[in-house]
């Protein structure tokens, strides 16, 4: 899922003339974000230097850079110094692939000298004094920025064609392997790269060390059914990557995600002398995603985090976005930080080995993203999610490559929530659809019901809420009830009402004692109220639970 290519280096480095002699090559456009600054001020750059000094020039060339990522099917020739904002790395890793041109010093400053040569106003105000000796201090200065390029071409020695030429099949290899990430996030505690495809399992390792390339350990933590099956090929795939590997095995199921599981794997963390420049990779569904992510959030106060989801629920929803914690005996995830993974890796080969259950389950949050859509992301995509999931059997998704589509969709959908709004002061809360009564029902049930079955429920209340109080069609309820009966997922539970109400109390959205609800307006819109009146929520839930 390559959008654009994206061009780095140093000044001299060739990026001006390979990018539309290689977007010519792809039938692509080149965009210059260097010539967007100057056309913006109508100046050349030396002179915006000069009248405004550098820091109005990278707040512009930031500004290009956004332009020129929104665009599809582009070559981007960045400025030397694009790479300085931590903030540029999102964009530069969002569906594009990063290619590092690099020559000798002297090499560049030839080009430089004879550029200068025809065009004097394309000298460069960094560059002023000893081009060589410059040169090298900003080399020096931008080496490791550099280096997390997908993507190293050197340029010595060889013709713009040629030059092209290596590019476009180096580009074309590393995105059939997967390894450009379709999608970044950024957060305060670092950007979060998400990479989804089949048989990405195997380059794990390449892929944490392209992003730590000095981590020397790796720690994973996962569960005894995950070991069984993944265990080894995530141990021998980051062996592949150079990484010491030591795994961490705890017993599966909700009941393991407590406080006494969490000092358990710190005591071994720290008796194996974890540093901080050690990762801990999460192997496993949402219960080890959640564990593993507030364990490496708090050990010598944050290390290095990636998820590797091994369900479905994990891969659309738990492995991103940032929350972690654990239970407590009043209620679900009430102890835990925000803290956002610095690597997702997804591969939807892992999925072979989830229970029939445990995939049901999972389908519950993809027909969540699906009914939020244009509320999280603003956006009319076509085809709608609801839509695309209408297109098949439930049972067909697991034999096609088109999974790994649905899941990038449901992900993308979740970020584009936590980008808005991470810490859940806003926008974030509708993510929490069906989960506000699911969760009750989740805890009522002493977690006998999978998470997927109570937010099913949870769901399936909202929207008859929501018809209640006139806020949506009665088509939206069946079409709902559809998409979650597809997946052979629960119309009622055994539970007794009181219970549940009484879990209701303990909801983390709970304000002035009264519950927040997300309820829906139309398929992929919904909205936040705080007025459903309780006898309602009474009546919806007891028709619900067949105890009541």
């Amino acid at each position: 899922m390559i959008e654009r290519i994206a061009l780095i280096g140093l000044s001299g480095s060739g990026k001006s003339a390979i990018a539309p002699l290689l977007a010519d090559r792809l039938g692509w456009r080149p965009v210059d974000t260097d010539r967007m600054v100057e056309e913006r001020f109508g100046l050349p750059i030396p002179e915006i230097f000069a009248r405004f000094g550098e820091s109005v020039f990278r707040a512009a060339e930031r500004e290009a850079l956004l332009e020129a990522t929104a665009q599809r099917h582009v070559v981007i020739a960045t400025g030397g110094g694009i790479v300085l904002d931590e903030r540029n790395w999102v964009p530069l890793r969002s569906g594009t692939a990063v290619v590092h041109l690099t020559a000798r010093i002297e090499t560049l400053a030839a080009r430089l000298r004879s550029q200068w040569a025809l065009d004097a106003a394309s000298a460069r105000p960094l560059l002023a004094g000893d081009l060589e000796a410059r040169l090298h201090m900003l080399w020096e200065q931008r080496r490791a920025l550099y280096q997390r390029a997908d993507i190293v071409v050197e340029t010595d020695g060889r013709t713009p064609e040629e030059l092209v030429e290596v590019i476009a099949a180096a580009v074309h290899s590393r995105a059939e392997r997967g390894l450009i990430p379709f999608l970044a996030l950024a957060s305060a505690t670092g950007r979060s790269d998400l990479y989804v495809q089949s048989g990405l399992l195997a380059a794990l390792g390449e892929l944490a060390r392209h992003r730590w390339p000095d981590a020397r350990r790796a720690f994973v933590i996962t569960d005894d059914h995950v070991a069984r099956h993944w265990g080894e090929p995530t141990r021998r795939a980051l062996e592949a990557g150079g990484f010491d590997v030591s795994v961490l095995r705890i017993p599966p199921g909700e009941t393991s995600k407590i406080l006494t599981t969490v000092e358990w794997l710190l005591d071994q963390l720290l008796g194996h002398g974890i540093e901080r420049t050690d990762i801990v990779v999460a192997l496993g569904g949402g219960v080890i995603g959640d564990l593993a992510g507030f364990v490496a959030s708090i050990v010598l106060r944050g290390v290095g985090l990636v998820q590797v989801p091994t369900s479905l629920l994990a891969m659309v929803d738990a492995s991103v976005g940032g929350k972690t914690g654990v239970d407590h005996q009043l209620g679900k995830n009430l102890i835990g930080t925000f803290y956002q993974p610095h690597l997702v890796v997804a591969d939807p080969t892992v999925l072979e080995t989830l229970p029939e259950a445990e995939r049901r389950s999972g389908w519950a949050e993809v027909v969540k993203h699906a009914m939020i859509e244009y509320s999280a992301t603003c956006q009319s995509v076509v085809p709608p999610l609801v839509e695309l999931l209408q297109q098949r059997r439930f049972e067909d998704w697991w034999h096609s490559t088109d999974l790994d589509e649905v899941i990038r969709r449901n992900i993308a959908i979740k970020a584009s929530v936590v980008a808005q709004d991470e810490r859940e002061s806003g926008l974030r809360r509708i993510l929490n659809y069906g989960h506000t009564l699911g969760h009750a029902i989740e805890a009522a049930s002493a977690y006998q019901l999978r998470h997927g079955e109570a937010v099913a429920l949870g769901l399936r209340a909202a929207a008859r809420i929501a018809q209640q109080m006139g806020l949506c069609s009665e088509e939206l309820v069946p079409l709902q009830d559809e998409l979650l009966d597809a997946a052979g997922l629960p119309r009622t539970a055994t539970l007794p009402v009181e219970e549940v109400l009484a879990c209701l109390r303990y909801d983390k959205k709970v304000a002035g004692g009264m519950p927040t609800w997300i309820l829906p307006v139309e398929p992929g819109r919904v909205v936040v109220r705080r007025d459903v009146p309780s006898q309602l929520v009474r009546e919806v839930a007891a028709a619900l639970l067949t105890a009541g």
